[in-house]
């Protein structure tokens, strides 16, 4: 008896490249076997690694198949990362790679070490598509709904019409800019150096398949190390650990700053005022300070994930640790310890200087309260108010600017402070706003 036909529920992807015929009428015979091989080189270790099966190559086309739909999408990623890298290092264009990758999953018959049925005619009909040009990534709604849509993100293009296909069917793009990991990492950018660079690309030879090896090996112990997939959803779920606490500690800050902006002010409760006394107003102080504080810390707390989630980490211990190459990395020495930094962009450096030194921050807070309550939480709090010496209460926002900065420097200095206890007992930034607190 004829041995039972097999049938199996796969990912299949095909890839192909594109502009590939043109390039191959105006090329040498060995310029194109080399830019095969080095299409090869690049592509099968990421494929093996990630458990594709490989069923047959057609030239400049691969056909594979995955047991795991996330598993055929990574890989693609990671293989147009790879081209990409090797494209921008080219100085040739004609021997760039602009490769189409199009994955579609479902059921397959496997015979004699190929398959057939109606997902691979699928597949093989959207590589035709004009919507997947060399570089990107096409996807079928089969591969979307199967996939972890947490991990990949993918954009819906809508139905499409295929020859030879029925029904239309919807396809997406998996668009790498959007993607958790959207750059080649370090590591491996000298081994895509190492491919460029090889003047002997036989398949034959004792050189060449070092090269091949070393780059395997290299790639699939990467990958193995970063295990993208789970170690980006541990540190997704530490992100967002760290994020939802700083929420919460903004969120409680924000309770008390709203119960406390409405709560009435000292102006709003008595009809006689008097200057307030040091002891009041030592109390307010202490008490704006404590919230500015933790709304330094909160924001501290925050920036922390997101810096990391947008920028990367900017400091490593080791070389292999660098994942974004785009960025100009430090080697630094400190007390006979190696470790690396990362450089700043510019709206980098602007943000995280304000964090971390909240200068303007505290600057709109005080001028913010003196304006709309003409006192700050600390002095709500403690009985206070800030009033013109000619007793207006409403502060014109010229003047709560200036107070609010000369507060800031006479706290900072603390001689702006220390005039209370002499002379007119006024003190820096009271005297040259003409301003005066109440109790």
């Amino acid at each position: 008896m004829p041995p039972a036909v097999r049938s199996q529920n796969l990912s299949i992807m095909m890839t192909d490249i594109q502009g590939y015929s043109a390039a191959v009428a105006e090329a040498s015979r060995e310029d194109v076997v080399n830019l095969i091989r080095r299409h090869n080189r690049l592509m099968r270790p990421v494929i093996e690694f990630y458990r594709g099966t490989i069923v047959k190559t057609i030239g400049d086309a691969f056909l594979c198949t995955f047991p795991s739909a996330t598993d055929a999408v990574i890989c693609a990623i990671i293989i147009q990362l790879l081209l990409k890298e090797y494209n921008q290092r080219m100085t040739d264009s004609a021997s760039n790679l602009n490769l189409r990758v199009v994955i579609n999953s479902g059921d397959v018959t496997l015979e004699g070490g190929d398959i057939f049925g109606n997902a691979v005619n699928i597949t093989a009909r959207m590589e035709a598509l004009d919507c997947f040009p060399g570089g990107s990534i096409g996807i079928s709604e089969s591969t979307n709904l199967l996939m972890d849509r947490t991990e990949i993100v993918a954009e819906k293009i809508g139905p499409k019409q295929l020859k030879g296909v029925p029904e239309p069917v919807n396809v997406y793009k998996v668009p790498l800019e959007k993607q958790k990991l959207n750059k080649l990492p370090v590591q491996l950018l000298s081994l895509v150096e190492k491919v460029i660079n090889a003047k002997d690309l036989d398949s034959d030879s004792h050189d060449a398949n070092a090269r091949f090896n070393e780059w395997a090996q290299s790639v699939g112990s990467f990958l193995t190390q970063t295990n993208w997939g789970d170690n980006i959803n541990k540190a997704s779920k530490q992100i967002g650990d760290n994020f939802n606490k700083a929420t919460k500690q903004i969120g409680n800050l924000q309770n008390s700053l709203a119960k406390t902006f409405g709560q009435k002010t000292v102006l709003e409760k008595k009809q006689t005022l008097n200057d307030a006394s040091i002891k009041s107003r030592c109390k307010s102080g202490l008490i704006d300070l404590v919230i500015l504080l933790l709304i330094s810390l909160s924001l501290r707390g925050f920036w922390w994930p997101v810096q990391r989630v947008i920028y990367g980490p900017t400091t490593v211990s080791e070389r292999s640790e660098i994942k974004n190459s785009s960025s100009d990395w430090e080697r630094v020495n400190v007390d006979g310890k190696i470790h690396y930094e990362r450089g700043r962009g510019a709206a980098e450096w602007i943000v995280e200087k304000n964090i971390y030194y909240p200068f303007i921050l505290w600057w709109l807070y005080f001028a913010l309260f003196w304006k709309l309550k003409q006192a700050s939480p600390g002095q709500i709090a403690s009985g206070n108010a800030v009033v013109t010496e000619d007793g207006e209460t409403s502060l014109p926002i010229n003047l709560v600017m200036k107070r609010s900065a000369l507060y800031i420097l006479s706290t900072l200095s603390i001689i702006g402070n220390l005039a209370i206890f002499f002379g007119e007992k006024k003190t820096l930034h009271d005297k040259l706003c003409s301003t005066r607190v109440v109790e």
